[in-house]
């Protein structure tokens, strides 16, 4: 084990590192039928409603017949970004030429709101390095739910998860339509196979970025491009009042997934017995100041800070190497402090860049 560790601190102080403007570089779909490059048959735009202060939105309308669940095998690293830069070399080689790291958004907005995030919201990350690029995965661990999903293949099963699921994406679709200038269809299925991403490049400070994010709308405007023409939605359980109150990870989350791709609206749905009542549209950038709930720049400090860590501890090419969260009692401080740490993978199952891959880029 590498014996530097990384604290994870709300106190970090200075200036906030330099973020480049995301630049989209690309585009894909996941459908049923599999990864579709280039390709925007589930980009939906965004209908705003007549009056946001009095919707009636049913979350629960449908459920379970109008869901088609999700069949697996669609979520991770290797069906999302890999096979985007595999397809994208082929019209551009050099690519990867500038970047020093591939990940998923998700993967960034846990890090970036480490500080304010409980120490078990992600226990650890897996990074290889290949042909001097860092890639950065998550390493799945056993949940109830996942044993829960194994002990019952029924297709006529529903978990909790797919409520919460198909709430999400019924709020999305009471917002959008297939067609700029349409109508929103609420009684159209909810296919949870069916996805639109988008690939955006940035730089944190020295830190070239390549990743992909779900996208849930685009505004019909053509004047205003990706990825700001994109647009963010989410539903909370309450009011806007006690939606300010929230806790730090909550809101701290909702700000990252946006600015990391530079989304400048949120549309948050407010409900109370799976009924909307109200949506607010939100800047992204104000959320710290509704919330004052958590200070952006330690956030992006420690994002910096963790892929400078990440880049001085993997050293070997091809070797997983993996970084996980831990606690330690401070006599300074005299409680308890977060910390990263490293250590080279000796388990094969922890291996992510797929052969096909390797052989291919």
């Amino acid at each position: 084990m590498n014996p530097e560790k990384l604290p994870i601190s709300q106190r970090l102080t200075g200036p906030p590192p330099k973020y480049g403007e995301p630049k989209e570089v690309g585009i894909f779909s996941l459908t049923s039928k599999g990864f579709k490059f280039n390709d925007t048959q589930n980009l939906k735009y965004y209908i705003e409603p007549e009056d946001k202060e009095r919707v009636r939105f049913d979350l629960n309308q449908g459920f379970p017949e109008k869901l088609v669940k999700w069949k697996g095998g669609g979520k991770g690293l290797e069906q999302k970004i890999l096979k985007w830069i595999n397809e994208a070399k082929k019209a551009d080689p050099d690519i990867l030429s500038d970047v020093d790291f591939v990940t998923l958004r998700g993967h960034l907005t846990k890090v970036a709101c480490s500080p304010y995030d409980r120490a078990d919201e992600w226990r650890k990350l897996a990074v290889t390095k290949f042909n001097g690029t860092l890639y950065i995965s998550a390493v799945p661990y056993p949940k109830a739910t996942d044993l829960e999903a194994a002990d019952s293949e029924a297709a006529d099963s529903y978990s909790k998860e797919d409520l919460n699921d198909y709430r999400g994406h019924k709020f999305e679709q009471h917002l959008t339509a297939d067609k700029p200038g349409g109508a929103p269809d609420p009684n159209a299925k909810i296919d949870l196979n069916d996805w639109f991403y988008t690939v955006v490049k940035s730089r944190l400070n020295t830190h070239n970025l390549l990743f992909s994010a779900e996208v849930d709308a685009r505004v019909a405007d053509d004047a205003v491009a990706p990825p700001a023409c994109y647009r963010e939605m989410k539903t909370y359980s309450g009011t806007f009042e006690s939606w300010k109150e929230e806790t730090n990870a909550y809101k701290c989350r909702c700000w990252a997934q946006s600015h990391l791709v530079g989304v400048p609206k949120i549309d948050v749905g407010f409900y109370d017995e799976a009924k909307v009542r109200k949506v607010n549209t939100v800047e992204s950038v104000n959320i710290s100041d509704i919330a004052k709930k958590h200070d952006q720049d330690v956030c992006m400090n420690f994002c910096d800070d963790f892929l400078s860590y990440v880049k001085r501890c993997v050293t070997k090419d091809s070797v997983v190497y993996l970084f996980r969260r831990g606690q330690e009692w401070d006599e300074k401080t005299r409680k308890r402090e977060d910390f990263v740490t490293c250590e080279e993978s000796r388990n094969p199952e922890h291996k992510f860049l797929p052969d096909w891959y390797t052989s291919a880029v």
